[in-house]
């Protein structure tokens, strides 16, 4: 893993367009939510705060095991409590955040605990490598003039 330098603020990377929907919606609901909306993942809200997470992995997995998704609503299936990072956490605190939960996304949130993004690892990552490659090419441009 390529560690960030730069104290950029994880909002700055996060996903501000979260797919969100409610406990009881049905997993044929969310499922339509991930397909319309090109996404593998839907944030469960109660009240405007993350409650909860529901991947394609879940669904599959159920799938995979015989079960009728039909069956059952996102309180049913997701993974809760959902790994919060604050808004303005530096981005290298939320490398470290992802490798101590070992989930591959966090819900950022603001001071009242509402849900404003998400990011992924994925998200950091290219984040990091971009800084890493902008350094270079700083680097480069010093040694060479």
């Amino acid at each position: 893993m390529i560690r960030v330098t730069k104290s950029k603020r994880i909002i700055e990377v996060a996903r501000k367009k979260v797919i969100t929907g409610h406990l009881n919606d049905s997993l044929p609901v969310v499922a339509k939510k991930m397909v319309d909306s090109w996404v593998s993942t839907v944030l469960i809200e109660e009240n405007g705060k993350p409650v909860g997470i529901v991947t394609d992995g879940i669904i599959f997995r159920l799938i995979a095991k015989g079960r009728n998704p039909m069956d059952y609503v996102a309180k049913d299936v997701m993974v809760s409590p959902v790994q919060t990072i604050h808004m303005n956490t530096p981005i290298s605190q939320a490398e470290d955040e992802f490798l101590k939960s070992k989930v591959s996304r966090l819900a950022v949130i603001d001071d009242e605990g509402k849900l404003v993004g998400i990011v992924s690892q994925k998200d950091v990552d290219r984040f990091a490598a971009y800084s890493y490659a902008e350094r270079l090419v700083h680097h480069r441009h010093e040694v060479l003039d």
